[in-house]
């Protein structure tokens, strides 16, 4: 295929793909709350395995006496590539003629290249949301597909992937209090302070306001409690005992046809404040991106989109391309439990 800028410069493609990224991140794919966007000049990521933890504390000293020494933590140092991905789509023979002959100058050409950079950014976004789902909730990303199998383990803590002994599926006896304070405690223990959220799905929040237990603490003292807790009974009980507040999740995805959801519906995660604690998700410069002809210059990281054309037939193409990978190097800092049977 041969770059083309007759209908559109790859510059003012990539543009508008960018802006209709920073949109979608905003009010549909919203991980980057705690996984934000950050672009690198480079291929490589490096972290140490096993980030987050408590802070060691210095010791006083005599004067004149010798400084006390530190010492480094153990973890492991992980670098690793990031990966490309890619989608391009066609504006074809048949459908250019029919174009042209509604506009002789292209812009109806112009028009569906720019729709099109859309759907191509956002088919991107998705399966980089897919990726932040898989780091924060099992600590990893997996990648196998299109002839690509990789992955990169985060290095979580064993004992911050846990079951509940009773699902929440059973409301009567499931003990979702108790197993909060243990779950929290064990949080603690780990990183001296609390969680700032737990991220579950709406199936896993309904039950949670059924949960006898939890509507009996909301109604300590009555005789009586209801059999579902509102927003706000259950908002309050969970600050009154110092429970991360509620974030609901529910994105899906399209993945060869089959609604996907992002986030597992069955678990919960806590995890800290917004912001990039726990990890970053990583823009690297994909290689079309230094092409002079992109007129990128010192804005190369991140997607980039093109116009193209190939012969036999005269097919014109719209392609996106990035590198990127989410990556938690704190991944302590997340903690997840599965609270629901199937």
């Amino acid at each position: 295929m041969q770059l083309i800028t007759e209908y559109a410069t790859p510059a003012e493609l990539t543009g508008y793909a960018r802006e209709a990224l920073r949109d979608r991140e905003e009010n549909t794919f919203s991980l980057n709350r705690w996984l934000p966007n950050d672009t690198i000049n480079d291929l490589v990521y490096r972290f140490n395995k096993g980030g987050g933890g408590l802070v060691e504390a210095a010791v006083f000293r005599a004067f004149d006496a010798e400084s006390d020494i530190g010492t480094r933590s153990g973890a492991a140092r992980v670098t690793g590539e990031l990966p490309p991905i890619s989608r391009k789509m066609p504006v074809g023979e048949y459908e250019q003629i029919k174009l042209r002959n509604v506009d002789s100058q292209g812009a109806e050409i112009r028009d569906a290249m720019e729709a099109d950079s859309v759907k191509l950014v956002n088919a991107i976004a998705a399966r980089i949301e897919l990726a932040r789902g898989d780091a924060l909730f099992n600590g990893a990303v997996t990648i196998n597909e299109n002839g690509v199998s990789a992955g990169v383990d985060f290095g979580r803590k064993a004992e911050h992937s846990v079951t509940a002994a009773i699902a929440w599926n059973n409301t009567e006896t499931s003990l979702a209090y108790d197993y909060f304070m243990s779950w929290l405690d064990v949080y603690n223990d780990t990183n001296g302070d609390l969680p700032a959220a737990t991220l579950m799905s709406r199936k896993a929040y309904n039950l949670l306001r059924r949960n006898k237990q939890v509507r009996e603490l909301a109604y300590r003292g009555a005789s009586t409690s209801p059999t579902v807790l509102t927003r706000d009974d259950l908002n309050n009980i969970l600050g009154d005992f110092d429970i991360p507040p509620v974030v609901i999740y529910d994105a899906k995805v399209s993945v060869a046809g089959v609604a996907t959801r992002v986030t597992p519906e069955d678990k919960i995660c806590f995890l800290p404040a917004q912001g990039d604690a726990a990890g970053k998700t990583l823009w690297g410069v994909p290689v079309e991106a230094t092409d002079p002809r992109y007129g990128l210059q010192g804005d190369a990281a991140g997607v980039a989109v093109g116009g193209y054309k190939s012969e036999d037939p005269q097919t014109v193409w719209t392609r996106a391309t990035a590198i990127a990978l989410p990556v938690l190097a704190a991944p302590d800092l997340t903690f997840v439990a599965d609270v629901l049977s199937a």
